[in-house]
């Protein structure tokens, strides 16, 4: 009787250990893949993160550290932030802390608070979306800029490391994918690593005039709407500023760049109005005249927030001059402006696909054609590609409405000659399985976040594009959807 009962007792802890092993060991195997291998995001814009933690580190001086989200990236020189206060005998090293704006606000903060000390100075200049004013951030991007220095990872509270640990498994195999291919992620334009410069600022790739069509992205309009302020966020902010000044630092409120063209028309009627909620709400000074960051579209490059390299330098000897009022420095500051950018003609060249021309309608606006909508028969067609040129002009863009509500349409081609694409396009296409892209490279074409709303298609790129897609700052949204094809010419 013992001797069974021994054999019963043994087999329950085996079966125990072995249970406890199988749970284990997945999740060790995870853990070691996603902390031994090598960096896999380094090259990526997300890489740069780890060179703004070291920088922030190293730096012994007294700090003016601006923590935002991608229009600090964009629009804050710092090598030039520190010229013009040293003239004005302002000793300060300009620390970036603003990358993107997935990464979220609070994760740029709770990186830089231990680093803030006595006699620095915060910069907080947020992008008015609804993203960058909220406790929001996404765990999954956060592991591929944190996977170049992964000791970022105990920077955070415990709330935020709890987010990180629930999205480790998806980075881990993500990265494993990439790691087992040979080929890390790659970048693609000015959204690479190798962009910035030693100063961590976007100086190393040329940004020459603005890049959007028609200079302004209208998928993502600037609302000036005081609802956009979440409550726990304004709570969290006054708190970190709290903390910090019992350390000796002080913290400045300042706007963002805003391209004039995407802020709404009443969003500049009310304009009084929510400055004075931003100075209501936060505890710390707002140093800067919101006017003076809405700026003329020629001074931006690819987003309604992303400088070019003439509107980086204006924004950043406004930021001067701001600062060095709220010190009472009344030094000149000298700094010959540039003028704006003029932008090159929008050219379309070469040839396309025009075999569907004659299933969709058109407008004529001045040497290109806008396609419209689509003709009886071509509302019946499953498979459909945008045309290049018609009756010898090119087709520079389609409307909204063309497709949307399509419930027969399987597949859609869009080519090179078009550069932007509105959000909600598709929504209403049941059946679209396939969204075609002609384009090489992911700045050749804009995207808002609202491209797939009411449809769950597919989109396909060449096979030697899809990383660069998957891993661009504006594309990288829809990356679980982007896939390759050799079907391309």
């Amino acid at each position: 009787m013992e001797n069974i009962r021994l054999k019963r007792f043994t087999a329950v802890v085996l079966a125990s250990f072995f249970a406890v092993f199988l749970l284990v060991v997945p999740f060790l195997t995870i853990f070691i893949v996603g902390t031994a291998t090598a960096p896999q995001y380094a090259q990526t814009y997300y890489g740069e993160l780890s060179k703004m933690y070291e920088r922030l580190q190293e730096t012994e001086n007294k700090k003016i550290v601006v923590i935002g989200n991608s229009n600090v990236a964009f629009g804050v020189d710092s090598a030039l932030f520190e010229r013009l206060l040293g003239q004005a005998g302002l000793d300060f090293t300009v620390c970036n802390m603003g990358l993107y704006g997935a990464l979220g606000t609070k994760m740029m903060m709770e990186i830089a608070d231990a680093y803030i000390g006595e006699g620095d100075i915060v910069i907080f200049t947020p992008e008015i979306d609804s993203q960058s004013l909220s406790l929001y951030f996404s765990a999954e991007e956060a592991w591929m800029a944190l996977d170049s220095d992964l000791s970022m990872f105990g920077e955070f509270s415990a709330q935020t490391k709890g987010n990180l640990v629930g999205s480790f498994a998806s980075y881990a195999s993500k990265k494993y994918r990439l790691w087992q291919s040979g080929l890390p992620a790659q970048p693609s334009g000015v959204y690479a690593q190798a962009s910035f410069d030693e100063h961590c600022d976007l100086k190393n790739f040329g940004r020459p005039f603005n890049m959007l069509a028609d200079s302004v992205d209208m998928n993502n309009p600037i609302s000036l709407d005081v609802s956009l302020y979440r409550e726990e966020f304004i709570a969290y902010v006054n708190e970190f500023f709290k903390e910090i000044h019992k350390r000796g630092a002080s913290m400045y409120y300042s706007f963002p760049p805003m391209n004039r063209a995407a802020v709404t028309e009443n969003s500049l009627a009310g304009i009084s109005e929510f400055y004075d909620f931003v100075c209501d709400r936060f505890d710390f000074p707002v140093i800067s005249d919101i006017e003076d960051y809405i700026m003329d579209k020629e001074w931006f490059f690819d987003s309604n927030y992303h400088l070019n390299d003439s509107g980086m330098a204006v924004r950043t000897v406004q930021l001067v001059n701001d600062l060095k009022n709220q010190l009472g420095n009344t030094t000149k500051t000298e700094y010959v402006l540039p003028q704006k950018p003029v932008k090159p003609q929008e050219d379309i060249e070469g040839e396309g696909d025009n075999s569907c021309a004659e299933y969709f309608t058109y407008q004529q606006n001045g040497n290109y054609y806008a396609v419209t909508g689509l003709t009886p028969e071509g509302a019946q067609k499953k498979h459909l590609i945008v045309p290049y040129q018609v009756n010898g002009l090119y087709v520079k863009s389609f409307s909204a409405s063309v497709f949307s509500g399509n419930e027969i349409v399987e597949s859609i081609t869009i080519q090179g000659n078009i550069r932007s694409v509105s959000d909600n396009s598709f929504k209403g296409c049941t059946n679209l399985k396939k969204i075609v892209l002609k384009h090489t490279e992911p700045s050749q074409i804009t995207v808002g976040y609202g491209l797939l709303n009411g449809t769950s298609s597919a989109i396909y790129v060449s096979e030697s594009s899809v990383s660069a897609f998957k891993n661009n700052y504006f594309w990288g949204h829809y990356a679980e959807n982007i896939y390759g094809t050799e079907s391309f010419g």
